[in-house]
């Protein structure tokens, strides 16, 4: 399947929202047809060695600002991973030929609800516990890191992972790292106060 890809220096990755600063004519021209047509595009990451082999697609979920000259503020979600197989460059847009990637299944309850407990306390302990209904009903992994920003290096590494299973064990390494610091400083504040 032919895509049309946006490469950045983000992680993209199912349910992930993104802003973005649209103003190089090639890209409004993207994300005008991408909003006209209710079409996905790729982000996919790119560095100084050049594209990663795995990206994801998003779709344009609002329109935050728009400018005279064309230049537009908007908001993507991320919809599935995809394989990237070769790429080439066509009226300066990087179109890729890709797979989609298996879709994302719960696993089992006893794999994820030590991992969702642990990103409760996470994002109870940073004060952003406002809508814990919505926090309480997350099914993936993907959907652990709503609160949470990690390097790129890792958010990249985990949409190359190939299973549920496979995450869900890298994050629960950094949520307990995560919890172990924030314990470490409670204690270091106890002896400084």
């Amino acid at each position: 399947m032919k895509i049309k890809l946006f490469p950045l220096n983000i992680v993209a990755y199912p349910n992930k929202y993104i802003p973005l600063h649209i103003f190089e004519e090639r890209y409004k021209k993207l994300i005008t047809e991408s909003i006209r047509d209710h079409s996905e595009f790729g982000i996919i990451y790119q560095d100084k060695k050049g594209l990663a082999d795995i990206g994801c697609t998003v779709l344009v979920k609002n329109i935050l600002n728009q400018y005279g000259d064309g230049r537009m503020d908007i908001l993507c979600v991320g919809e599935k991973i995809f394989k990237l197989n070769k790429n080439l460059l066509i009226d300066g847009l990087t179109i890729g030929d890709i797979n989609y990637l298996p879709d994302l299944y719960p696993i089992p309850a006893s794999l994820f609800e030590p991992l969702k407990e642990k990103y409760l306390k996470i994002i109870i302990t940073m004060g952003k516990a406002e809508d814990l209904k919505n926090h309480i009903s997350k099914t993936t992994t993907f959907e652990l890191l709503e609160m949470i920003q990690l390097p790129t290096v890792i958010e990249q590494e985990l949409i190359t992972l190939p299973s549920e299973e496979s995450r869900a064990k890298v994050l629960n390494k950094i949520f307990k790292s995560i919890l172990d610091q924030v314990s470490s400083f409670k204690s270091i504040k106890k002896f400084t106060s």
